[in-house]
């Protein structure tokens, strides 16, 4: 019963929070592998965060709300007044967070940024990673994934205007996000590389023939080497191949020929990354760096390639 009634108070927040605002981000698949439906899309909650740091949100302060509904809680969201000034000195109005059954979209003043993308299969492998990082947890993480996939959250934090500054508006809500259509058409890469790494049973590297302790003896020491205690932590999860690709649609990696979440991008969506890096750092050397680096981020092919014996 306690957990009924956390789930009902907390949809009450929720709903008093967005002033009983539409669902924004829903989620299609409501059945679960188990065969139990599973579904809940919030309504977009708008967290105004003051020169003082502190949040509100529709004009109630957090400690008012959870003074109002004590069974959900929210969690303290107090800014650092640092941020605060960085953010209204560079323009930056707002930030926004959006959850849904693809992944977590990032926006900044309602520009697209790249994004983490997932689907259920990718989800679960991150069962598997917890593993290999030694956390814990590892079973439950897996048991979550139709929680995950199936919630939709849409968070809106908003800055201080600068004065003189022309308010910039939100993403409009009623459309909701989604997963960008991946590059297919024939580019020519401005990098590839090609690398199999081999990690025999004593955790020693070798690629291409050549190993770390080879490289030792000629005077070129690099920490490299695994550990017995990480090479019997990945062998208990049973690890046997991990790879690590970019190219144009972002950041692939496997476990096994698994795939975890990957990191989505596009040249769009990356050269939006070198202009919020030069807005929010106006006064960086890096600027022309960024705006030249970040983009090409998409003509990079990489494929490193990494087995243990």
């Amino acid at each position: 019963m306690r957990f009924f009634r956390v789930v009902i108070l907390t949809v009450l927040a929720a709903l008093l929070l967005s002033a009983c605002g539409a669902a924004t981000v829903p989620t299609t698949e409501e059945t679960t592998d188990s065969g139990q439906r599973f579904l809940i899309s919030l309504p977009r909650l708008v967290v105004d965060v003051d020169s003082d740091g502190e949040a509100s949100v529709n004009g109630l302060s957090i400690d008012a709300v959870n003074a109002i509904i004590p069974g959900a809680p929210l969690p303290d969201l107090t800014v650092n007044p640092y941020y605060v000034d960085w953010m209204t000195n560079t323009n930056i109005q707002h930030l926004e967070f959006v959850s849904t059954d693809n992944g977590v979209f990032i926006f900044a003043n309602g520009e697209p940024l790249p994004f983490l993308a997932w689907d259920g299969d990718s989800l679960t492998n991150l069962g598997t990673l917890a593993g290999i990082a030694n956390l814990p947890y590892g079973n439950l993480i897996t048991r979550l994934v139709p929680i995950v996939q199936r919630t939709g959250l849409d968070i809106v934090m908003r800055f201080p205007t600068q004065p003189g500054a022309t308010e910039i508006a939100v993403r409009d809500p009623s459309v909701a996000p989604e997963a960008m259509q991946p590059v297919t058409e024939e580019t020519t890469p401005s990098f590839i590389t090609r690398i199999d790494v081999n990690y025999d049973a004593n955790g020693v590297p070798t690629i291409a023939g050549i190993s770390s302790r080879d490289l030792a003896e000629a005077g070129v020491f690099l920490p490299i080497e695994l550990t017995p205690q990480t090479l019997a932590q990945l062998k208990s999860n049973n690890v046997k191949e991990m790879r690590f690709v970019t190219g144009a649609n972002g950041v692939f990696i496997t476990v096994n020929g698994e795939a975890l979440p990957q990191v989505s991008w596009n040249s769009a969506l990356l050269t939006n990354s070198a202009d919020l890096y030069a807005q929010v750092n106006p006064d960086s050397p890096y600027i022309a760096l960024a705006k030249l680096l970040l983009p090409e981020l998409s003509n990079l092919d990489i494929d490193l390639r990494v087995t243990l014996e």
